[in-house]
């Protein structure tokens, strides 16, 4: 028998040994987030074809597999599973400070949505990777973009950076009374059809690291007419469905105002969409009926602290997100976009979920255990995904990161979960695998020149606000002398 017959051994005297890609050992704790929630001590990960083959010790997992193209010595590093992001619009990434102290409704109308829809194809790309740049670089793995005007530019930023993703059209019929940008405006058979034409595209490709779903944009801009059709799409194709949902009083008064005094969830139950493949964002502003239904119909929900923030939505003040987990929904977490959110690191916009303790004067209200299980696990299963990522598992995809301990906030390091949901930030993230390959070293990317396309962010970021008269608003309110 030749070699060529395995491609994935090597032989020896005494017979064939498995000649892996990548082994990554000695971590001083390795986080499995598997169902026994195991963290190893002098852990040890055998990966190959983008796959784990084993999880263990360090002695054991190099007895099984003594050959490796890569090996990682993670001598005093922590390892976790990649961070999953829920909700985060990649191509408004170059908005950021043109928002600032806005309500939601002057924020979306007069500033994201007319910078998104002015963006060429390339505008699109560039802004998709600077998006995937700042995010990789803290530790999230996969996300979820809940919509674009040219998703094509989404998948080709995913692919270069090597990150993971589901990406959708965003779809809209209705301004509802608000002005809405030209490329938003669609009739409910345009819309769907332009949805579906970008699902399908996708539906038979065998690219690992991107999926295609359905985006209803807002619970305000979809008729009945696009909710049913993309409703019976998405069963067909046999993939999810994404709306924000729920984000302020006035996204629930301004519906019912529209809609002739319905509640978004009871017309969206009416409409076929309420199940375990919709995944609503923000959902603040729900009766305690409205999420028992949820619970009911198995669907998740994404929560975005720091963009709740921004824009005052309330969902501090309301912690539905709390209530939402006591009746057993899938919850997790997501950036949003970086005009609100500001950051697009994952753990920091953790750590915003730790305000709910304080809301509702609970000082056991958040866990660290909770803050983990956000960021991986249960944004895996938000996302459809949980068979292949959310946990460093055998026959998972090797999607993980390596925190730098040797910062000043690991220290001391007494427990490993507290640190990460407490004490540091998606900075102390040095080395990042995604399907196995190494897309960050040393906090440094391998494959991609970063800060090219952060310095082609910033110039085109200056062209589109002067070009939509929006860079008034991306000046100090103080002087520049």
């Amino acid at each position: 028998m030749g070699n060529r017959s395995i491609p994935w051994s090597v032989l020896r005297k005494d017979g064939f040994i498995q000649l892996i890609d990548l082994l990554v050992k000695h971590a001083q704790y390795l986080i499995t987030m598997d169902e026994q929630r195991r963290i190893i001590s002098d852990g040890a990960l055998a990966i190959h074809n983008g796959f784990i083959k084993a999880v263990g010790k360090t002695d054991e997992i190099d007895k099984e597999f003594p050959e490796a193209r890569e090996v990682i010595n993670a001598q005093d590093d922590v390892i976790t599973p990649g961070f999953i992001d829920g909700h985060f619009h990649t191509t408004v990434q170059l908005a950021r400070g043109l928002g600032d102290n806005t309500t939601l409704p002057v924020y979306l109308h007069e500033r994201i949505y007319p910078v998104e829809a002015s963006l060429s194809e390339e505008e699109s790309y560039i802004s998709a990777v600077c998006a995937l740049i700042e995010s990789v670089r803290h530790g999230t793995t996969c996300l979820c973009d809940p919509g674009a005007q040219k998703p094509e530019a989404v998948v080709r930023a995913v692919n270069k950076v090597g990150s993971r993703a589901i990406v959708s059209r965003s779809l809209t019929d209705m301004g509802g009374g608000r002005n809405l940008p030209g490329t938003f405006d669609l009739t409910a058979k345009e819309a769907a059809a332009a949805g579906e034409a970008f699902v399908k595209s996708l539906s038979s490709s065998d690219n690992a690291h991107v999926r295609a779903w359905f985006s209803l944009r807002t619970e305000r801009m979809v008729s009945d007419e696009l909710s049913q059709k993309v409703a019976q799409l998405a069963e067909q194709y046999q993939v999810g469905i994404i709306s924000h949902m729920c984000s302020t009083q006035d996204s629930v008064e301004h519906h019912q105002k529209v809609f002739s005094g319905q509640r978004p969830i009871e017309r969206y139950e009416k409409n076929g969409l309420l199940g375990p493949n919709l995944l609503l964002i923000h959902a603040h502003w729900l009766e305690s009926e409205e999420m028992d239904l949820l619970a009911t119909h198995q669907v998740k929900v994404v929560d975005c602290p720091t963009a709740c923030v921004s824009v005052g939505m309330g969902g501090f003040s309301r912690a539905t997100q709390i209530e939402l987990l006591k009746r057993g929904i899938c919850v997790c977490l997501g950036c949003d976009q970086s005009g609100a959110s500001n950051t697009m690191d994952l753990l920091r916009v953790s750590q915003y979920f730790r305000v709910y303790q304080d809301i509702l004067e609970d000082s056991s209200a958040v866990t660290p255990e909770l803050i983990l299980e956000l960021l991986t696990i249960n944004g895996a299963k938000a996302l459809l995904w949980e068979d292949e990522i959310g946990s460093l598992e055998v026959g998972k995809r090797a999607d993980l990161i390596i925190f730098d301990t040797q910062r000043p906030e690991w220290v001391p390091l007494h427990n490993p979960v507290s640190t990460i949901a407490n004490a540091t930030s998606g900075d102390a993230v040095k080395t990042v695998v995604i399907d196995g390959k190494t897309i960050l070293r040393d906090g440094q990317f391998i494959s991609i020149d970063a800060q090219d396309f952060l310095q082609q962010g910033n110039k085109i970021a200056a062209k589109v606000a002067a070009r939509l008269g929006l860079d008034k608003f991306a000046r100090p309110r103080w002087p520049i002398t």
